[in-house]
């Protein structure tokens, strides 16, 4: 009887263990996903100097230049997964409809937004849970202006399995457009 109460209590701790997340902190110090970050980075930096050179031809040809204190949100998109049930990151493409690995327990979403949103309109959730904004990144171009964020969500509940993840934020300008992306937790 002993035995069997013994093995109860050492399985039952196990499977807290199994469902708890390190840090988001800590995550952050892995190299693979620092790597994977400035790739993120990159990208959002590219797409901002386009939009720039985009802006530069508007103004050569006479026509009206679209000027604010800070880029509008033009794209975001949940590009990583971390969870409970496959303790690695799982990038996600950027055209991708679904996780590649299958996920349950806790999890962390990582995300990413080319502009700024309203801090109050960023949105993510899952099967209809909104989830907590654990910490931000921002992007900066080369003069240090703010150009674009890395976002990382936890969901903190134990029993998810999958489900439909959706990410939404409105531009902190003009104009005020909205964007969203949508993705398959397996």
């Amino acid at each position: 009887m002993n035995k069997l109460i013994c093995a109860l209590t050492l399985c039952s701790a196990g499977s807290t263990i199994a469902n708890e997340l390190p840090s988001i902190e800590n995550l952050q110090h892995d190299y693979e996903l620092q790597e994977y970050v400035d790739l993120l980075k990159h990208e959002i930096r590219e797409n901002h100097a386009n939009y720039q050179l985009y802006v530069e031809s508007l103004g050569q040809n006479g026509e009206i230049v679209p000027l604010a204190p800070a880029p509008k949100i033009t794209y975001l998109e949940i590009r990583g997964v971390y969870s409970a049930l496959y303790r690695k990151w799982d990038y996600v493409d950027q055209n991708a409809f679904s996780t590649n690995q299958d996920h349950g327990g806790q999890f962390y979403a990582l995300t990413l937004e080319y502009g700024y949103a309203q801090p109050s309109s960023r949105r993510f959730q899952i099967n209809g849970t909104t989830l907590k904004l654990e910490t931000s990144e921002p992007v900066k171009d080369s003069g240090n202006t703010v150009i674009g964020w890395i976002n990382y969500w936890k969901n903190p509940m134990t029993d998810f399995t999958s489900g439909n993840a959706t990410y939404n934020g409105t531009s902190i300008n003009f104009p005020y457009n909205q964007e969203s992306d949508r993705l398959f937790i397996r």
